[in-house]
This record gives C-alpha cells, sequence and structure tokens, in this order.
C-alpha cells in the first residue's frame, strides 16, 4: 500500500470571535470529495473553547452522505464543549429542505440546530426510493431494521448480485458500529444519484462514529501490534486480523473493499488521524498526520448500470 504525503496542511477560513461565541466560517466542501473535508474537520479541531458554537453555512451549496456524517460529528464533538447545540447560521433554504429531508434535525437535534426559521417545510417520505435518512445504529435490531429498509429501496433499481453486495457491505458496516467502536450514537446514511450523461447510478454511503477506532479495535484483542493508525487500517484491510471473538470476519472492510472495487467505486477509511482511500487493493492511498478525530468514518461508493 503506498502512502503518500499528509491531507494536514489545512488552510483554516476566516473565523469570527466574540466573548460568548465562536463562528466557524464553514468551507464548501460537503459535496466534494472525501478528502476535501479534511479542511473542515481542522477548521473544527482547531477551535477554541466557546459557550457556544455556530457554523455560518453560507458558501455551503451541498451535502452529501459523508458530508453529512461529518457534520453530525464536528457537532457532536463542540457539544461535547460547550454542552450546547451547534448552530447553523446562513443555511440555503434548499439546504436546509434536503438536511431535514435527510432527518439530520430530528436525529442529532441535541447536537445541530439551526438558527433561522424557513418559510417552506419538507414533507419527508420515508418511503423514499433514493434515500436512506440518517439512522443511529445501536444494537443487531437496529442492523437488520436498516438491511432491509435498503433492500426496499434498492431493489427496484438494483440488481442481484449488486443488490446483495450492496446489503453485504451495510450490514458489516453498521454491525462494526455496534460490536466494536463503544459508541451508541454511530450512524448511516445511503444517498442513490443517477448520473444520467455515464447511464450510471451512483449509491453513497456513509458510516460514522465517534468511538474506540479502528487501531484500539484490534489492541484490545491482538495487543499492539504496530505503530501508526495507518498501520492498523491497512491490517484490517488486509483482512488478515479479527477483533471479533469468532476469529472470523475481521472488520471486514477487506470485504467491503472488494465489491466496491467490483462495482466501479471506492472505499474511504479514516480513523484517528489517518486514512485511505482505496479503488482496490493495488490502487490505494494512505494519508497520514490528519488532525485527531475520534472513532472511524467511512465512505462508500458502488456504481451501477441505470
Amino acid at each position: 500500500m503506498k502512502e503518500n504525503s499528509p491531507l494536514s496542511n489545512c488552510v483554516l477560513v476566516s473565523e469570527i470571535k466574540t466573548d460568548l461565541d465562536y463562528t466557524l466560517a464553514v468551507p464548501n466542501v460537503f459535496g466534494a470529495n472525501v478528502e476535501d473535508v479534511e479542511k473542515f474537520y481542522c477548521l473544527v479541531t482547531k477551535a477554541p473553547k466557546a459557550d457556544q458554537y455556530i457554523f455560518d453555512m453560507g458558501i455551503v451549496a451541498f451535502v452529501n452522505p459523508y458530508g453529512a456524517i461529518a457534520l453530525v460529528l464536528a457537532a457532536r464533538y463542540l457539544c461535547s464543549i460547550s454542552k450546547r447545540p451547534v448552530k447553523l447560521k446562513k443555511l440555503h433554504n434548499n439546504l436546509y429542505l434536503y438536511l431535514k429531508r435527510m432527518n439530520i434535525f430530528n436525529i442529532s437535534g441535541d447536537w445541530l440546530q439551526p438558527i433561522d426559521t424557513f418559510d417552506e417545510d419538507w414533507s419527508r417520505n420515508s418511503n423514499t426510493p433514493n434515500l436512506l435518512e440518517l439512522t443511529i445504529i445501536q444494537s443487531p435490531s437496529d442492523v437488520t431494521a436498516i438491511v432491509e429498509r435498503a433492500e426496499n429501496i434498492f431493489t427496484n433499481w438494483l440488481k442481484f448480485p449488486d443488490l446483495q453486495n450492496l446489503l453485504r457491505v451495510i450490514s458489516e458496516l453498521c454491525s462494526n458500529v455496534y460490536e466494536h467502536s463503544e459508541d451508541n450514537c454511530g450512524c448511516i446514511l445511503i444517498q442513490k444519484y443517477e448520473m444520467t450523461s455515464q447511464k450510471q447510478v451512483a449509491v453513497r454511503l456513509a458510516v460514522g462514529d465517534m468511538g474506540c477506532g479502528i487501531r484500539q479495535s484490534l489492541i484490545s484483542r491482538y495487543g499492539e501490534i504496530k505503530h501508526e493508525p495507518l498501520e492498523y487500517i491497512q491490517e484490517a484491510l488486509s483482512g488478515q486480523r479479527t477483533s471479533r471473538a469468532t476469529g472470523r470476519g475481521g472488520l471486514g472492510l477487506h470485504t467491503v473493499e472488494e465489491h466496491a472495487s467490483n462495482a466501479q467505486g471506492y472505499l474511504w477509511v479514516r480513523s484517528e488521524t489517518a486514512a485511505v482511500k482505496s479503488l482496490g487493493a493495488s490502487k490505494t492511498k494512505g494519508h497520514q498526520k490528519l488532525v485527531y478525530l475520534r472513532g472511524t468514518q467511512i465512505a462508500v461508493e458502488f456504481r451501477a448500470p441505470m
């Protein structure tokens, strides 16, 4: 696995500080490449202590699943410092409606709240064929419900074996959260996109938690086997180490990587201060010395013909 220069050269955008509040001008990275979200994490983790944190969303145009997970986890982190929900200001109406459709504010209301009021509202359809809303993963029954819901959504256009591979990925990643992360607020979000010009459909899913992370999960079973967080991610991707008592399955990331590669997609795994992006076992790129963030954050993309 090849390592490249880290994404740690963070350039912080403008920040505005008052006596009680701290406003972070959020960069427009939530709909971009997964690597670009690091700019946001840099901004968040470098914020000083404050009584109230505010996200200025004025230039944010779009949010994909991984961006939404980043937004929620950042709010959780800052809320743990201030003991108050992070406020969103200058949130564009269309973006507000989209976040509401994702069920962000219902699930994350204790951590994230819009300041502004909006004339329009979104009548959320729990049976939408394009979206698995933000869902908390706390138990095996949650995993079962998520997989069943995903099957009902995606069976209309994603055929076997692509559908079964997607469901296996969802089950594996969700199981990792409740079995290994030690975080009872880990969550998943899935969105389908139609790429008409390429005659393809893309499924993008993101899973995130603020638990013990991949390194500690493997250390708890094997002891210290490597030195750097990146090396532990690589161990998990190799499929040779398992943190499950049965000795089978591992963290399942090797299987996820294979399914994503076969579907012309990618896997992004971030844990602590490292990340790996994989387009297949022979096409990987490692990143080290990222800003520290608890837990594990994962993005997966699948593609299929329309």
